[in-house]
């Protein structure tokens, strides 16, 4: 614990005539994988579970069709606007750390002019050589790790697109496939199917994203099935199947639901024109729609080494240890400044890439910064489930 260390490291110090206090430390660094503070979307996970959160609220926002917020923060990229963005940027979340690093140089100057640390006075070069030797490797170290969070993150996004991607694929398979009476409408056979395949569409998202992300657990419950039945999302039947299922793998019996309505519904002649070439090509939309929700947990299981993120966290929690000693050494009395914007910019790269790391916000790294906004994920995949259902209704005659 880092910043408590070095608090007792001053104070410790031999100190006459003058009497130094010291400064209210923030809670200590957060490894990547550490156990996190209950956060906004887990603090509401907990109070949905002990009863103190609307569940009906939670199954309103999944399923309604219009999206409550951009799936990641916007901006507009002009110097005016993002100087003066502190909400969801790396300074909300660093600036507590930026300070307290500050406070403590300012504490180490005031016993330095005092002549109270004369073993620093003697030793200032030494330590100003390692602090230059090892800011080098953190700056090195930094840039691969951001680069390695930032893949991280923008994976999670592409997975999130891709599975909307090839659901409405499905889509508008079906939709164009259709069997139309004389008049270019749907026949009753078909828009059952239709309407049966967008349901189970708007069902697999919101038991898919409840599996793997902590925010929405309360979404595996039986009270959460109860209130997706009375919201038309699934059937009593099929409510009765889904609770003989563990909570994390219903989205699989969906995905199969899908599929043997599809299977069914070519073997009948009042259901789908070329229903050949409808099949094949279905199959290999399942096969791509699985193969890329399964990216998912796997990437959060396996996006990063333990060691990795171990060996950065200690590199840059010793270059920020060292940091007000050597600013102070270099910089004399600009050196609170100085240690201000060094530990801003170094622990910003750390935090940064956490919040990559965290793409859910299951570990509550992005509590003050941007994350990927799962309902948004789920609502666009709401409306486009009848998106091309809808549109094409009735088709145009075209032989006249």
């Amino acid at each position: 614990m880092l910043r408590f260390f070095l608090v007792s490291l001053v104070l410790a110090l031999p100190v006459s005539g003058f009497a130094s206090t010291s400064p209210l430390a923030p809670p200590p660094f957060s490894a990547v994988q550490s156990n996190a503070v209950p956060t906004t979307s887990t603090a509401l996970r907990q109070q949905a579970i002990e009863g103190k959160y609307s569940l009906d609220e939670f199954l309103d926002e999944v399923t309604a069709y219009k999206a409550s917020r951009p799936v990641a923060l916007q901006f507009k990229p002009n110097r005016s606007n993002l100087w003066f963005r502190f909400k969801g940027t790396i300074l909300q979340k660093t600036y507590k750390s930026a300070v307290f690093f500050t406070l403590f140089n300012v504490l180490l100057c005031v016993k330095v002019h005092l002549n109270l640390i004369p073993f620093f006075r003697e030793n200032m070069e030494k330590l100003d050589k390692l602090w230059h030797m090892q800011m080098s490797l953190t700056t090195f170290i930094l840039a691969f790790f951001l680069n390695r969070g930032a893949s991280v993150w923008n994976d999670m996004n592409s997975f999130g697109r891709r599975i909307q991607g090839r659901l409405n694929d499905i889509s508008i398979l079906c939709s164009t496939h259709a069997r139309r009476d004389g008049n270019g409408n749907v026949t009753e056979k078909a828009q059952k199917v239709l309407d049966t395949i967008a349901r189970y569409k708007r069902l697999f998202p919101v038991l898919f994203y409840s599996s793997v992300v902590k925010s929405h657990e309360i979404l595996t419950t039986d009270s959460a099935l109860l209130g997706m039945e009375t919201r038309g999302l699934i059937t009593a039947e099929e409510r009765a199947l889904l609770l003989e299922m563990p909570g994390r793998q219903r989205h699989h019996a969906v995905i199969q639901w899908i599929g043997n309505v599809m299977v069914q519904a070519c073997e009948n002649d009042d259901v789908f024109h070329q229903r050949a070439n409808l099949h094949y090509t279905f199959l290999d939309k399942m096969c791509q729609l699985r193969a890329t929700y399964g990216s998912v947990p796997d990437k959060i299981d396996d996006r990063l080494n333990m060691a990795y993120a171990h060996f950065v966290q200690l590199l840059v929690d010793s270059f920020l240890f060292v940091t007000p000693f050597a600013a102070l050494a270099d910089m004399g009395n600009f050196s609170p400044f100085a240690t201000f914007v060094l530990t801003m910019f170094f622990q910003g790269l750390l935090d940064l890439t956490k919040m990559f790391l965290d793409p859910f916000n299951n570990e509550g790294q992005g509590d003050d910064g941007d994350y990927l906004v799962v309902n948004t994920f789920i609502q666009e995949g709401n409306a486009g489930s009848e998106r091309f259902k809808g549109l094409t209704k009735r088709f145009p005659s075209i032989w006249g």
